[in-house]
């Protein structure tokens, strides 16, 4: 009798898992996305506009990025209340996948951006105008948001 009741267990539950929804068993495949921010530290060099230099040098190359899909933003941020840093301002890129930033050719986009002609002058005006201080890459692990309808 125990051997027809574990039998019958295992039937019952074969056929009641046969008539649960796909979407319930397969979860997984609504997990959230992950997302990946770079992060750059820059140190304006004196009597230089690092905004006015990324806003005209950078943001051209970004709005690429983001309309072939490789980045999901990217962002120019100044500190209003902070501590000393050796920054004064920072870049901050979002994307889904790692490859997003280390699988860039840079050179195929900012010459797309601006030109071959340009490229090594664009690159002269970014070294005059700001140093870079550091580079980081952070994952977010949570959050809470508005959700939009």
């Amino acid at each position: 009798m125990k051997q027809f009741s574990f039998t019958a267990a295992c039937a019952l539950c074969f056929a009641l898992g046969t008539i649960v929804p796909v979407v319930i068993t397969h979860a997984q495949s609504n997990a959230p996305a992950r997302t990946f921010y770079q992060i750059s530290f820059m140190k304006t060099r004196p009597g230089q506009d690092a905004f006015k230099m990324e806003r005209e040098l950078w943001k051209p190359i970004h709005v690429d990025r983001v309309n072939t899909g490789q980045i999901n933003s990217w962002t120019v941020m100044q500190p209003i209340y902070s501590g000393p840093h050796p920054y004064d301002y920072i870049t901050v890129e979002t994307a889904n996948t790692m490859n997003a930033f280390t699988g860039t050719d840079y050179e195929q986009v900012m010459t797309r951006a601006w030109g071959k002609e340009r490229l090594e002058s664009g690159m002269a005006k970014t070294e005059a105008a700001r140093d870079m201080i550091g580079n980081e890459v952070w994952v977010a692990v949570d959050n809470v948001s508005k959700q939009t309808k």
